[in-house]
């Protein structure tokens, strides 16, 4: 896969920017799939995005209409690279515009913990020692094959949650992001 390798610095996972995940075609993602319903996990990025069409991170995702993603991206207004939220809910477009935490260094520590159809994201900076809030109790509970609520029909397939790491480049499919690590472990 030209889109993913461990060779071009050893020790680490590159991803380079694809397609948007909304996209069927070429998403640059690696997934796990959630086995509990009750996890964590958690990876560390570096990225250095300059147009804010430019992403990487981690998140939730069910398909390409459904999904929840934890990104940094470049932010013109900050003139820097930021941490950001973006959901997709039946294929609608939601930012969280409210929550964006600059990231001067271009990395960050990400974690999710799922429990029961929500979802905490924490997140940490290479001086931090304790993982810092940066959304709580997002409902992931329509990332199901039950649908929303309980009716199906609400989300078109059946594929079931996953657990990802990517990279979207929807400006000149020129950048990338390198992951340290991943890990997923279930919570009692």
């Amino acid at each position: 896969m030209s889109w993913v390798n461990t060779i071009e610095r050893p020790g680490h996972l590159r991803i380079h920017g694809e397609n948007s995940l909304f996209s069927q075609v070429n998403p640059a993602i690696m997934a796990t799939r959630a086995t509990s319903f009750h996890y964590e996990f958690q990876t560390k990025v570096e990225f250095q995005p300059d147009h804010y069409s430019e992403t990487a991170g981690m998140g939730l995702y069910y398909d390409s209409n459904n999904w929840i993603y934890a990104h940094l991206t470049y932010s013109e207004s900050f003139g820097e690279t930021v941490l950001r939220l973006l959901q997709a809910k039946l294929g609608e477009r939601i930012e969280f515009v409210d929550h964006t935490i600059p990231l001067p260094n271009n990395m960050v520590e990400l974690k999710v913990i799922y429990n029961v159809g929500y979802a905490d994201i924490l997140y940490r900076m290479s001086d931090d020692k304790d993982w810092n809030v940066f959304i709580e109790n997002i409902d992931a509970t329509y990332l199901s094959d039950e649908g929303v609520n309980g009716v199906r029909g609400e989300i078109g397939g059946f594929t079931g949650l996953f657990n990802f790491i990517g990279s979207v480049d929807s400006h000149q499919h020129d950048s990338f992001a390198d992951f340290d690590y991943y890990t997923v472990k279930s919570i009692s």
